[in-house]
């Protein structure tokens, strides 16, 4: 029993130091190293290159095609395209050259204005057989189908201007349409020239007592004009009025009046003198008093339409009925298809934009296009 009691005992007391004794330390745990994994590679295009369009004027000489660059340049950064100008020097094989030149870099569009329409057209086909937008701006080819677009400065319309303000002007003058008057021309194979033409022929041919003299000047020449204008002063004293297909004409003409005693707006001996573009020269002249008025074209706003027109072409865009900026004197121009005939096939859309008369009213107005690059 004692023996027993013994072995109850010890038995007992091992199991309360074992519910005593400390705890059995767990074991540590370690964590493993973070796995490092390549970031997927995501494979990104290269952007698109830039909308290439070549822009072409006949020559620099005259400022209206300096002006003409400059409203197409602040243009094509707008859109964000890349223009490629081209100036022919009013060298048709040079333009050709160059026509050629811009085809083989594969331009998307081109916008063109011609030294000699007829002699571009072999040029404009080729363009157009190769997929490229073409643009024509200034001097319409209307004698082929292969132009995407047309935009005038309604040059027939300049013609009727100048027109009826001068029949206005003799009429007020003598109390009904007579007198003489010089017209000094342009280029005649310039479609400038005819189609202002076939706005002033019209007019003037309901005027029987109103006679008009011709005064040509070659390619432009204004040294040319000028000598013919002189000389059919000078046979012909009774001149009422003097119009020009371009003020680019107008130097050694007004030089002359002044030179040979004519008067100034408002004085009888004054010669009532009609230009044509607002050039910076012929708002001088205004000022002066030499010239009665310019019909105004709005170059830089005609030039930056001619090259949004050839991008919104390459977006696949179709023409509206009219395009519209606000606040422009011009805004809207009306857009409609041209009437073809046998020997003007183009059937394509016309962008007519208007012109508008600056006279000593409205002269210094900052916003035309000869003050502000008269400024520069």
């Amino acid at each position: 029993m004692k023996r027993t009691a013994v072995w109850t005992i010890l038995i007992m007391a091992a199991m309360i130091l074992a519910a005593c004794g400390g705890t059995t330390p767990a074991p540590e745990v370690t964590e493993a190293p973070p796995v490092e994994t390549a970031a997927p590679v995501v494979e990104t295009e290269a952007p698109a290159p830039p909308i290439r369009i070549a822009f072409f004027v006949p020559w620099t000489e005259d400022v209206w095609y300096v002006a003409a660059i400059a409203g197409a340049q602040e243009r094509a950064e707008q859109l964000g395209v890349q223009l490629d100008v081209y100036d022919a020097g009013y060298q048709v094989e040079t333009q050709l050259q160059q026509f050629d030149t811009a085809l083989a870099s594969n331009p998307d569009a081109i916008v063109l204005s011609s030294v000699d329409p007829a002699a571009m057209v072999p040029s404009v086909e080729a363009a157009h057989a190769a997929g490229i937008v073409v643009v024509d701006y200034d001097r319409p080819i209307w004698t082929t189908t292969a132009l995407d677009a047309v935009l005038i400065l309604d040059t027939p319309g300049i013609g009727t201007q100048g027109a009826t303000s001068i029949v206005e002007y003799l009429t007020q003058k003598y109390g009904e349409p007579r007198g003489t008057v010089i017209r000094a021309f342009g280029d005649l194979a310039d479609t400038w020239v005819t189609d202002i033409s076939s706005g002033w022929d019209p007019v003037m041919a309901q005027y029987p007592d109103i006679t008009v003299l011709e005064a040509t000047s070659g390619p432009w020449e204004p040294e040319q004009a000028s000598a013919n204008v002189e000389q059919l002063l000078v046979t012909h004293p009774e001149v009422d009025a003097i119009f020009l297909d371009s003020d680019w004409l107008g130097s050694g003409i007004t030089a002359y009046l002044e030179s040979a005693g004519y008067g100034t707006v408002g004085e009888d001996n004054h010669i009532y003198y009609v230009g044509v573009g607002g050039m910076p020269q012929a708002l001088t002249y205004i000022r002066e008093g030499w010239m009665d008025l310019t019909i105004n074209n709005p170059v830089p706003d005609f030039a930056g339409t001619a090259v949004e027109v050839a991008y919104r072409l390459l977006q696949g865009e179709t023409l509206p009925a009219e395009w519209v900026e606000e606040g422009r004197p011009w805004s809207p121009a009306a857009i409609s298809n041209a009437v073809p005939t046998e020997d003007k096939p183009y059937a394509g859309p016309v962008l007519n934009m208007q012109n508008f008369i600056v006279d000593s009213t409205n002269v210094d107005d900052a916003l035309l296009w000869g003050n502000i690059v008269g400024e520069e």
